[in-house]
C-alpha cells in the first residue's frame, strides 16, 4: 500500500520531460513532503472532463481517494486499488478500462511494524529519478452541481528493494512507459529489484499538518 507521498518537483519541469501540458496558472500546487489522503495533487492523464473522451497529455489536480459517480460521498474512499484485481472490482473496474492517470512522487512512505511500534521509512529510486505511480480516476458529481475528480494508487507485491518493510508497493512506471499506461495497456508487473532505495525517517511524518524536506531525511537505527 501506499499511505503518505512527496512531491517537490517543479510542476513545469516534469512535463517538459514527459511531454505533456503543465498545471494552469489557476491551479497552483504548492510542494509537499507528507501527501495524505483527500489532498489534491497533480496526475497526468490522456482523458478529456467528458467520459472516455481523449485529450493531450497535461497535469490537472485531482483529489486522493477515489470516488466513482454511482457511489456517495465517504470519509472511506480508497486511496489504492490491488492492481491483481483491479479488472474485476466494481470500486474500480470502470476506472481501469477508460480513465487511466500518473502520478509523479520524490518518493513515498511505509510502516514496518516493530516491538518498537510501528516505524516510517521513506522510498525513492536509486538513481533518483521522479517516481511515476500508476493510478485510475473517476468523476464525481453531486444532484447539486458538485463536481470533483478523484484516483487511486495501484499497488502491486512488493520486490526485493521493499518487501521487508512492507509486502505491498506502488506499481512503478519508467518514463518510457507513460504513454503506453495511459493508453490502456496492461503493464501490471512486479518492478525489477535494485531499483528502489529506502530509509528511516522520523516519526513527525505521522503528523498530517507536519510537512517539509527534513521528514524525508534519514535518522538513526537500530537496523
Amino acid at each position: 500500500m501506499c499511505g503518505r507521498f512527496a512531491l517537490s518537483q517543479p510542476i513545469e519541469e516534469m512535463a517538459e520531460a514527459i511531454g505533456a501540458e503543465s498545471l494552469s496558472e489557476f491551479t497552483p500546487f504548492t510542494p509537499s513532503w507528507n501527501i495524505a489522503p483527500t489532498r489534491w495533487v497533480p496526475v497526468v492523464t490522456e482523458n478529456g472532463l467528458t467520459q472516455r473522451s481523449k485529450a493531450p497529455r497535461h497535469f490537472r489536480l485531482m483529489r486522493w481517494g477515489l470516488r466513482p459517480q454511482w457511489s456517495k460521498a465517504s470519509t472511506h474512499e480508497p486511496t489504492n486499488a490491488r492492481s491483481e484485481t483491479i479488472h474485476e472490482k466494481p470500486m474500480f473496474k470502470h476506472a481501469w478500462s477508460h480513465r487511466r492517470c500518473v502520478v509523479p512522487a520524490d518518493g513515498w512512505y511505509e510502516w514496518m511494524t516493530t516491538v518498537q511500534g510501528k516505524v516510517p521509512w521513506y522510498h525513492q529510486r536509486i538513481d533518483g529519478g521522479t517516481c511515476w505511480l500508476a493510478a485510475v480516476w473517476e468523476s464525481w458529481s453531486s444532484p447539486e452541481g458538485d463536481h470533483i475528480e478523484t484516483f487511486a494508487l495501484l499497488t502491486i507485491e512488493a520486490n526485493d528493494d521493499v518487501k521487508e518493510v512492507h509486502n505491498r508497493m506502488p506499481l512503478l512506471l519508467e518514463q518510457d512507459q507513460i504513454g503506453a499506461y495511459l493508453d490502456g495497456e496492461d503493464l501490471r508487473t512486479q518492478p525489477a529489484s535494485m531499483l528502489v532505495d529506502r530509509h528511516v525517517v522520523a516519526r513527525d511524518v505521522n503528523a498530517v499538518a507536519n510537512d517539509g524536506a527534513h521528514l524525508t531525511h534519514a535518522v538513526p537505527t537500530l537496523w
